[in-house]
């Protein structure tokens, strides 16, 4: 059994998910998130500082065997992102892959938001286009997902975040260790 965590990346929210898998299958064994300090608590330097000293932490606490994150330069439509917000989510992403490397020796396996979807679409049998499919198919078919509420009673946007990261855990899984039988 090889332990994967999969991580959704955000300079917001980073939502993680570990599984457990194997030629034979998989099981989800817990999820979360990671919440980096928000714009008003500090610059973008004191936000990344504090993320990449609890991501430190967490990777040392978790010990994956390996890492998976989605790759961030393929998820931007034209005219839907800011010069920015690819700026900081790119920061977010190298960093959260220097802290692979630094503390479990290695960097994440990364794939592209239609790598993750078509693995999915493949394991599930189902056809998954948008962000929206692969929550309902996390949500509806992975065993010990759960689902959290805000404090209005609508699904929280951290539980969309913890979905990703399951899912991007399941790309791996379909793509190293069931098709090449890695573990």
């Amino acid at each position: 059994m090889s332990k994967v965590l999969g991580l959704d990346i955000s300079s917001t929210t980073v939502g993680w998910a570990i599984i457990d898998a194997d030629k034979s299958g998989y099981t989800l064994v817990e999820h979360g998130h990671i919440r980096p300090p928000n714009s008003t608590k500090g610059s973008l330097t004191f936000r990344a500082s504090k993320y990449y000293d609890d991501l430190l932490v967490f990777l040392k606490d978790k010990n994956p065997d390996f890492v998976a994150i989605e790759a961030y330069a393929n998820k931007f439509p034209r005219g839907k992102s800011t010069a920015r917000t690819i700026i900081v989510l790119s920061f977010f992403n190298e960093l959260s892959s220097l802290g692979c490397l630094k503390t479990l020796g290695f960097e994440p396996n990364k794939y592209a938001v239609t790598t993750i979807r078509a693995s999915l679409s493949r394991l599930f049998n189902s056809k998954i286009v948008s962000k929206d499919d692969t929550f309902e198919i996390i949500k509806n078919n992975v065993k010990g997902f759960s689902v959290k509420k805000n404090r209005v009673g609508k699904i929280s946007k951290q539980s969309y975040d913890e979905a990703d990261a399951v899912a991007v855990a399941l790309a791996f899984y379909f793509k190293e260790i069931k098709e090449k039988n890695i573990s």
